[in-house]
């Protein structure tokens, strides 16, 4: 998520608190059905070292998991060899081992895992559903690697204390450090610093400023302006003529609508339709509300409604006339729009929709590329990550009714891991 969006998105929902001993006691129910690797000892700065797992490749293990992650069936030979790593690492089921690791690294700011040799350091933004699923899964991914030995974590929640904390994360010394960093240009002198210091520094999933994306040794960003071209061509082709749309963002001028505004609305130009109605919603609640009910009562009408965040606040009012509501589309929703749309089909109600996944587990791929550009295994500088725009169709199928409301989709946890990790804190 980049600046604006993300700075936004962390005061969407509210912390849920629990002791540690009930986190533990969520996560050990079940199983983790994200990946992991066998415990391996490959040392720091082994050429011929992996960065997954060591056991055999289940081909249909690693289909499922991308299926999953990327909301569409794509070749993993077509993927970059980084993100190939990642889909294999992610295949492969945790162990009760790897399990307990992951609920004790949930509660902790500096966690060992017990295999492996390298430091990873994450310093996080802020706490939110989609930041702490974000921490989650590249914590199983570190464990999955049997690589790690250590992950550092720091928070903050302001350009200030995040700088703080990053310098003295680099005091520490981790061998890698992977940032999903929302503070833009800010960011760079630690980064330099981190450099010099002979960290490996991987920037994953936001989009960041040209001069930062150069300075770190791998940049894993989200493609957006794909997506939306993708989206607005499946669009213009479902509607078959020319239409009007909305367009809808959290804050005026944040880094994230500048990257995929333009593409959406070039392409449905393109197309021969034109905007009607646009609106900002602070990316909170009251302001979803109050976006969709002003976008209802307007009159407008747009065959199709576009925004970057869960569209459920989008359909409700529609709903609740018995209308059907604009075809929608975002890069991001939670469940609760699943359950939405799921009841919507119940009731016999024709709504389109079309969705990009969540993006909360490219931790993953950092995970991945920090370990191999350290190992020194070839690692392009920049990572080239698919990102299909998907009808929300082919996403219903795996739609679970216990998944917590505000968790985002994808993740690779089930349901009682993810409240687990919803409750977990930072």
């Amino acid at each position: 998520m980049t600046m604006g969006k993300q700075a936004c998105v962390r005061s969407r929902k509210t912390r849920q608190r629990l002791t540690i001993t009930t986190v533990a006691a969520i996560l050990a129910l079940t199983a983790c059905s994200s990946t992991t690797a066998s415990n391996s000892t490959n040392r720091a700065g082994s050429a011929d070292a992996s960065a997954g797992s060591s056991a055999p490749v289940d081909e249909k293990a690693v289909a499922t998991t991308i299926k999953r992650m990327f909301l569409k069936d794509i070749p993993l030979e077509t993927m970059d060899p980084v993100v190939q790593e990642a889909m294999k690492t992610a295949a492969v089921k945790f162990t009760p081992k790897m399990e307990s690791k992951l609920q004790e690294c949930l509660t902790k700011n500096v966690c060992e895992t017990g295999t492996g040799s390298l430091t990873i350091g994450f310093p996080n933004d802020n706490i939110n559903p989609w930041r702490q699923t974000f921490r989650a899964e590249l914590t199983a991914q570190a464990i999955s690697s049997g690589q790690v030995s250590r992950i550092i974590y720091s928070l903050g929640s302001d350009v200030s204390s995040y700088l703080a904390n990053f310098k003295s994360l680099i005091a520490q010394r981790p061998d890698i450090i992977v940032m999903d960093t929302i503070w833009g240009a800010a960011v760079l002198p630690v980064v330099q610093q981190a450099k010099a210091a002979g960290i490996t520094v991987v920037q994953a999933e936001t989009p960041v400023p040209d001069a930062v994306a150069k300075a770190v040794d791998v940049y894993a960003p989200a493609d957006l302006c794909g997506a939306y071209t993708d989206g607005a061509k499946q669009v213009a082709q479902m509607v078959g003529k020319p239409g009007t749309y909305g367009l809808y963002t959290g804050v005026p001028g944040n880094a994230s609508a500048a990257a995929w505004q333009p593409c959406l609305q070039k392409g449905l130009k393109d197309a021969g339709w034109r905007k009607s109605i646009e609106g900002f919603t602070q990316w909170t609640p009251q302001g979803m509300t109050q976006a969709g009910n002003s976008l209802y009562a307007s009159g407008r009408d747009p065959e199709a409604v576009a925004y970057d965040y869960t569209l459920e606040y989008f359909m409700a009012p529609y709903l609740k006339a018995d209308r059907t509501p604009p075809i929608l589309m975002s890069d991001v929703v939670n469940y609760a729009f699943l359950k939405q749309f799921k009841q919507a089909q119940e009731d016999g109600v024709k709504a389109t929709a079309f969705v990009a996944n969540s993006r909360v587990w490219y931790g993953r791929i950092g995970v991945t590329a920090g370990i191999m550009a350290k190992q020194g295994q070839k690692v392009d500088h920049e990572v080239s990550i698919p990102y299909p725009m998907v009808d929300i169709s082919e996403v219903m199928p795996t739609y679970d009714p216990a998944m917590p409301a505000n968790a985002p989709v994808p993740t690779l946890f089930n349901a009682k891991q993810a409240a687990a990790v919803l409750a977990a804190g930072s």
